[in-house]
């Protein structure tokens, strides 16, 4: 079970390293309120597949991912699997709305030496933000709430 939700987040930090094709829309000026919705910290609180919902660890409720107003997003990630829960990676990026439930990050990491840009699919409802993300093999999603 640990090893699958390490995999899944290790996983979704994969996605945003995949090259997507890029698409030329503008963000809608009649609804700015998506994006002024989508900004501040998030903390994980599920993973959603086919199998159904597997709820966050108690360790991984420490996961963060921030939506900053200047187009800067952070992911900070936790992991228990190896013994007590331990902060095993702090990472930043650039995002931006392109579309209506779309937004695109370019992911950059100091292990990295490549920029990637990746396209993600989101919901919020109430306080909870919800991530769409399909790599080829099938969509999965990811559940956060808003601090």
């Amino acid at each position: 079970m640990i090893s699958k939700r390490l995999f899944l987040s290790a996983l979704f930090l994969n996605l945003l390293f995949v090259s997507c094709e890029n698409e030329d829309t503008e963000n809608d000026p009649e609804n700015p309120i998506a994006e002024t919705e989508l900004l501040g910290t998030w903390n994980f609180v599920a993973y959603i597949d086919d199998e159904g919902e597997e709820p966050a660890t108690d360790c991984e409720k420490n996961q963060t991912l921030t939506f900053e107003e200047d187009g800067v997003f952070r992911f900070t990630y936790y992991d228990d699997s190896e013994g007590p829960c331990e902060k095993t990676q702090d990472s930043q990026g650039t995002w931006e709305l392109i579309s209506d439930g779309v937004i695109k990050t370019d992911y950059t990491n100091g292990d990295y030496v490549d920029e990637d840009k990746f396209e993600v699919g989101f919901e919020i409802s109430d306080n909870v933000l919800t991530l769409s993300i399909d790599e080829g093999e099938g969509e999965y999603q990811e559940r956060y709430e808003k601090q």
